[in-house]
């Protein structure tokens, strides 16, 4: 027997949650610095984890009118630096960020690009300091 209280999601739910994703995909990305762009956010993704997906894929994602698929979701997590369960819409509106906010604040790519240089050996940090600096350097004359 068919329990008849029990009934699969509609079109209009399913539509209004891809909706809200894509809210919350835009929220995250201003919050991370990170453009609102379909083609940046396609270029991205591949670099964090997920699969590669046409500039279209992520404007539906942008637009409300579609998910991603499960790797593409951890991949913005970390990309976006929020946590899974708040990007598919789990908690009740309270976002948290994995880190503490420092008295500055860099985009998620800068946070990304700092991790990055941390876990480089000492001889490439020297290297990446001098270079930053040369650059800031050169930027004021």
């Amino acid at each position: 027997m068919i329990d008849a209280t029990i009934r699969p999601p509609t079109v209009a739910r399913m539509t209004s949650e891809q909706k809200k994703f894509g809210l919350r995909l835009r929220k995250a990305l201003r919050e991370a610095k990170v453009p609102e762009s379909a083609v940046e956010l396609a270029r991205l993704l591949p670099q964090y984890g997920g699969m590669a997906v046409t500039p279209a894929a992520a404007h539906r994602w942008l637009s409300g009118r579609s998910i991603p698929r499960a790797e593409n979701m951890r991949a913005l997590s970390t990309l976006l630096r929020v946590r899974l369960d708040w990007l598919y819409g789990e908690e009740a509106e309270r976002r948290e960020v994995r880190e503490p906010k420092a008295a500055w604040t860099a985009s998620a790519q800068d946070r990304h690009a700092i991790d990055a240089f941390l876990a480089l050996d000492e001889r490439h940090r020297r290297l990446v300091r001098e270079l930053v600096a040369a650059l800031a350097t050169a930027g004021k004359g």
